[in-house]
């Protein structure tokens, strides 16, 4: 019976690189077009194979159904052109069958051997009864669970060849062939790189593969350097377009290297919100585009798409939008620089810069002449949870305290993912699902759309057609707090006297430490610490020297958020009724340089204390003033024509001639700072709310 689609084919209609002089691809080497002979053909002869009817053809060969007559089989036979077969092709053209020749696995295409008729070889394969795994997608994509058993045994044959020391190199739809019972067998490893490797296809710089199915090292040109980790990223594409129907990357071939070295894949539950978070968070981890954040081997691949399919925990986790952070701008450690010094020069030059004890205050006539207003409009803004079907509540920010104004409460109908306008500014949002889970994040409405966002959740969105969509929302799990604790205004309702009430929350009983804050940047340094290597040395220590964005990203990956001005002042002041944290008293003559060990006489007199709100580090709070930077200024390096205003409260490390006016004003002492503002002496802890303020 004809085969619907080609058996053998080395080439599907998946784009191949035109790199220059320096690429090759399967296309120039056996690339062979999946379209179908039906019709019969005049048998023919090649040795003692009756070659029954072409099943796959194209630029450098044949591949037929044929009929081994000495052993009475079926098989698949692949025939070169014969025109410009010199002995460099003929070498390249028996690559597979000396690649595949120790390969014995059911999920493997056999290759049974060479043989040849005349000055013409040809390669002897198991035939398969069925169709390729590209003609299935095309025509029925399988459920979630089936996708994740073909993954998990194709994961398996691959991991086969790998302990043989054989590198696929080419895994794509089209060389995996589904047999009539739905298995499918790995097939052509034509391109692939083992230890006996003589064919030269391994020199620096050449680009082999099918680009939408290369792993980055492929697209950078280093095939030579791949290991199974780079099979394991091409299997991860293949997880990916068996789940949304398309892979990661679309384009023409100079574009698709591109995105695979730079950019980060869309989740696959971006395109369909039905496919299940494991199979994601599997998939993900294999097209990490560090070697070393994916799989270590395919084996291991495929035991995680086992336990999903046996209802198990799987082994991967979620990557964090922390995580995501700290890869983008190891990727890209030019443009973050360029951005922050871009940004932190442009505040600068307008007359915002600061110094650690003080900050200039804007010409208020500069301020005006400069300031340029625009109507506000309405933004269409989406954003949704994860899991979905939270409650969300938004909280416009007061523009001059970044206190949350609870009375204009803007609260959606619908549970996430929800979708509603709003006026351009920075919000408190409030996600709380029905089992008692909730997170507080800060998300920011662009008044221009189109300006360039941040790689920060809380300065991030992207834009569709006329609205935006903004960085999830990630709830987490009800972990216990130990090292956190509660602070809540005990106060009469009756004394109007003294400021307005502050929700109960739970606060950070110490600074954040480098110890803490690193593994959540996959052990990496953020870039505004890249210059500093020796803070890894010292992990009890609190960590400084941070963007504020870098501090509001570590808090809302850790499920918490930065304190306010006012929940700060309130913790340092004991609910405003003593001048420093631990009472009235002066602080003793004790050193003020940082130290990682509490500052005994710096805390509160709670049951659990909180140290260090006056001495050791100074500390960012979350504070959205804003001035109005120059006309001249681009979008680009204002984010948004903006400029965010941080306040940074407590004590400093280290004192100056400002010092008896720091002991007056205790914690209420604040620095106005840009939201660039880098020091040595300033860190941060975290808060979160005792419960969701809905």
């Amino acid at each position: 019976m004809p085969l619907a689609t080609p058996h053998f084919p080395n080439a599907s209609p998946e784009p191949v690189p035109q790199s220059g002089p320096h690429s090759a691809s399967d296309s120039d080497i056996f690339s062979l077009d999946p379209t179908i002979r039906s019709r019969r053909v005049t048998p023919r002869k090649f040795s003692h194979y009756e070659l029954l009817e072409p099943i796959g053809e194209g630029q450098f060969g044949t591949v037929w159904r044929a009929k081994d007559q000495r052993l009475n089989r079926i098989v698949a036979l692949k025939l070169p052109h014969l025109a410009d077969f010199d002995e460099r092709r003929r070498t390249l053209f028996l690559r597979e069958a000396r690649a595949a020749a120790g390969l014995e696995h059911p999920n493997i295409v056999q290759v049974h051997g060479v043989d040849q008729d005349g000055d013409q070889p040809a390669i002897i394969s198991q035939f398969i009864e069925g169709q390729t795994l590209f003609q299935l997608l095309q025509d029925d994509r399988p459920s979630f669970k089936e996708s994740a058993r073909i993954l998990s045994t194709v994961a398996a044959a691959v991991h086969h060849a790998h302990e043989a020391g054989v590198i696929h190199r080419d895994l794509k739809p089209s060389n995996i062939l589904m047999d009539s019972e739905g298995q499918p067998h790995v097939s052509d490893f034509g391109l692939a790189k083992w230890s006996g490797d003589q064919a030269m296809l391994t020199n620096p710089g050449i680009v082999l593969g099918t680009p939408a199915y290369m792993s980055p090292e492929q697209a950078r040109g280093d095939s030579h350097l791949v290991d199974r980790r780079s099979d394991v990223y091409s299997l991860g594409v293949l997880l990916y377009e068996l789940l949304t129907g398309k892979p990661p990357f679309e384009g023409n071939s100079t574009l698709l290297l591109h995105q695979i070295q730079s950019q980060d894949p869309r989740a696959p539950r971006s395109h369909d919100k039905t496919i299940p978070l494991d199979l994601e968070t599997i998939c993900l981890k294999c097209l990490a585009k560090s070697p070393a954040e994916r799989y270590a081997t395919a084996q291991e691949l495929a035991e995680d798409l086992r336990r999903f399919l046996a209802n198990e925990p799987i082994s991967a986790r979620p990557i964090s939008f922390v995580e995501r952070y700290a890869r983008w701008t190891r990727r890209n450690p030019a443009v973050a620089a360029l951005v922050a010094v871009s940004i932190l020069s442009s505040i600068t030059a307008i007359g915002l810069g600061a110094s650690l004890f003080g900050a200039a205050d804007p010409n208020p006539q500069v301020v005006a002449a400069l300031a340029v207003p625009k109507p506000v409009q309405p933004v269409i803004v989406s954003l949704n949870t994860e899991p979905e079907g939270a409650t969300v509540v938004f909280y416009p920010l007061d523009d001059s305290t970044g206190e949350p104004l609870i009375s204009q409460a803007i609260r959606p109908t619908e549970k996430s993912p929800v979708k509603l306008p709003l006026i351009p500014g920075d919000y408190l949002v409030v996600t709380a699902l029905p089992d008692g889970r909730f997170h507080e994040v800060y998300r920011h409405v662009p008044r221009d759309i189109f300006a360039m966002s941040m790689y920060y959740p809380h300065r991030y969105w992207e834009v569709a057609g006329n609205s935006v969509s903004l960085f999830p929302v990630t709830i987490p799990p009800r972990d216990p707090e130990p090292n956190m604790s509660l602070l809540a205004d005990r106060r009469s309702a009756k004394d109007t006297l003294k400021p307005p009430a502050v929700s109960a929350f739970l606060m950070d009983r110490q600074e954040v430490t480098i110890g803490k804050f690193i593994p959540k940047f996959n052990n990496a340094l953020p870039p505004s610490l890249r210059h500093r290597p020796e803070l890894l040395q010292s992990p009890d220590l609190p960590i400084t020297g941070l963007f504020l964005d870098e501090a509001m990203t570590f808090a809302e990956g850790s499920g918490k958020r930065l304190p306010t001005a006012m929940e700060y002042e309130f913790a340092a002041t004991n609910g405003w009724t003593t001048r420093f944290p631990w009472g009235d008293s002066e602080p003793p003559a004790e050193a003020w340089q940082l130290t990682a060990n509490y500052k005994l006489f710096d805390k509160t007199p709670t049951e659990s204390p909180v140290f260090g709100l006056f001495s050791n580090a100074s500390e960012f709070v979350f504070f959205s003033g804003r001035h109005p930077p120059h006309e001249s200024v681009s979008d680009f390096l204002t984010l948004d024509r903006e400029v965010l205003i941080p306040i940074v409260r407590g004590g400093p490390a280290s004192p100056t001639t400002d010092t008896a006016e720091l002991k007056q004003q205790g914690a209420r002492w604040q620095l106005n700072s840009p939201r660039t503002f880098l020091s040595e002496q300033v860190g941060f802890r975290c808060v979160k709310s005792k419960s969701p303020r809905l």
